[in-house]
């Protein structure tokens, strides 16, 4: 009985922890330029250099990050070996283009994700017949241990360019008709990714590119959760809120943050924190995260 007394308080705050982490999950977006390529899109398998930089930033900036969704990983085995020294399994597709812009969805190692029912993958075409367009990639996260649903999640990484306006809207309406067919209001969906949304001034159109998506997913019950003006890629002079996630209306979402290498102008900023470095060893794209409550 002594031992008993002696391992309940240890038992007691195991589930209460337990308890706590299963209330909320914190997810990320990421695009790394080229990922597999050193960030170039002519170079070669061998020349990506960029993998303790990373390794640096994603363990202290994001090591509370639960689900991480990427886009532009061009080698899927490297970033998953990157992602398993981290406690991340991840999950992606084969492509038959050398040099396709995988998405990639990787979690914590106490959670899974299962296909979506009717599906035996996780990927779904969003244009019939244009088979280089990056599809969506999704699933169903459950507790690894207890089976018990947690989300739907999908990563998006939307066709690019300021004219392709037409096209990022018919890739979002074929999403949509799929989500209808297996979406459970029980449980949230999220959708995150590249989005590659444009203002008004580059498309030369009335509507931004975020407002036309977002009327389209407000019609499944969907609200965007991140900034219209808070930047998340960065050129040399100038940057886009490309990056985004839309969330279930009726659950909670908090802190959202986009790192901020990619806001304004940092004096005197070393490392991750300049935008020179962090542009040559990380990427061009900054993370967006936010905490999800699942209740």
């Amino acid at each position: 009985m002594g031992k008993l007394k002696r391992v309940w308080p240890w038992l007691a705050c195991a589930l209460v922890g337990l308890n706590i982490a299963a209330s909320s999950l914190k997810i990320t977006t990421f695009n790394i330029r080229w990922y597999g390529l050193g960030g170039e899109i002519s170079g070669h398998r061998g020349d990506e250099y960029r993998d303790p930089f990373i390794k640096e930033f994603l363990t202290t900036k994001y090591i509370n990050t639960d689900i991480f969704v990427f886009q532009e990983i061009i080698d899927t085995a490297r970033l998953a070996d990157l992602m398993d020294g981290l406690g991340h399994h991840c999950v992606t597709y084969n492509h038959e283009q050398f040099n396709h812009q995988h998405l990639m969805i990787c979690l914590k190692k106490t959670l899974d994700i299962v296909p979506v029912k009717g599906d035996d993958d996780y990927i779904f075409p969003l244009i019939e017949n244009r088979p280089f367009l990056r599809p969506a990639i999704y699933g169903k996260v459950i507790d690894r241990y207890s089976k018990k649903p947690l989300l739907h999640l999908v990563g998006l990484h939307l066709k690019a360019g300021p004219y392709s306006t037409n096209v990022r809207m018919h890739q979002v309406e074929t999403l949509i008709k799929r989500i209808k067919e297996f979406k459970n209001e029980s449980i949230p969906l999220v959708i995150a990714g590249d989005l590659n949304s444009y203002p008004t001034y580059s498309t030369e159109l009335e509507k931004s590119d975020l407002e036309l998506i977002g009327k389209q997913l407000d019609s499944i019950g969907l609200s965007r959760r991140t900034s219209d003006y808070d930047w998340t890629y960065r050129s040399n002079t100038s940057g886009h809120s490309f990056d985004h996630a839309f969330v279930s209306n009726r659950f909670n979402s908090r802190y959202v943050e986009v790192w901020r290498t990619c806001g304004k102008s940092i004096p005197n900023a070393k490392r991750l924190e300049n935008l020179s470095w962090y542009k040559r060893f990380i990427s061009d794209h900054c993370p967006v995260s936010f905490r999800l409550d699942l209740k």
